[in-house]
This record gives C-alpha cells, structure tokens and sequence, in this order.
C-alpha cells in the first residue's frame, strides 16, 4: 500500500535543503492522508514564466504549474530539465535514510489492474494559492 511517513518527507526536505541551500525555497508536504508527497518550488533565482505563458499576471494559474514526472524532457521543459530531474531524483532516495524508511519503488502492472508503489509524489512550481516568486 502506498504510504509516506512524516519523517520520510523530512529527509526529502533536508536533502533538498543540502542540494539547493538558499537558492531555492521549497514547500514539501505530506498529503492525502500520508499517501503522497508533494513538492513545490516556492521561490527561486530561475524564470519559469515560460511555463505560464497563456496566464496573464492576476490571473488564476499564473505562477503555478504540475510537473509531468513521467515526462520530463527538453521538450516539455526546455532548460529546466536539469532542475526537475534533481528534484525527481531526491524525492525518489531521500526517503530511505528516515528510520524505517525506503527508497521509491513502482511494481504496477497496469495489464491486470495492480498498481503498488511506495507513495505517491507531486512536483509543482509555486502552488495554486501562492504563486512562485523569482528572486535575484
């Protein structure tokens, strides 16, 4: 059964404050009831309006997008590959250093309707009520 604990997601947040240090500000939860956990980038040196280009400022989705961590590429990215894949990455290892904690793992088989992971897991640049900030 997919389940993340509290101190799971604590090492996620303290391995992405040792990669990142204060250039970026992230916001990493535990929702669903403890199913999934959610990581957003709050505020950072890099420009991801390009991800928000039919938004104009004020409106509602501006400064607020998900992450596809399926995919991942050039393509839906562009520059920001190297970023979302870190994050990815961490998200993925960071758990297991928690007492009883474990690495991510997917054993689903979607042909015969069985889906078991470890937990379930959401990137987001800022987040619906609180868009992302760029700092300098």
């Amino acid at each position: 059964m997919a389940y993340i604990t509290t101190a799971e997601v604590k090492e996620i947040r303290l391995a992405l404050k040792a990669k990142f240090g204060k250039k970026f500000k992230f916001s990493v939860t535990r929702r669903d009831g403890g199913l999934a956990a959610q990581v957003a980038i709050m505020s950072g040196p890099t420009d991801f309006s390009d991800l928000w280009t039919n938004k104009a400022q004020g409106d509602y989705g501006h400064g607020y997008t998900n992450i596809n961590t399926f995919h991942i590429t050039e393509k839906n990215y562009g520059d920001n590959v190297e970023l979302f894949n870190e994050i990815h990455t961490i998200i993925k290892t960071a758990p297991a250093k928690a007492e009883g904690g474990r690495e991510y793992f997917d054993d689903s088989d979607s042909q015969s309707d069985y889906f078991h992971v470890a937990y379930y897991y959401d990137i987001q640049v800022g987040k619906w009520d609180k868009p992302y900030t760029q700092v300098a």
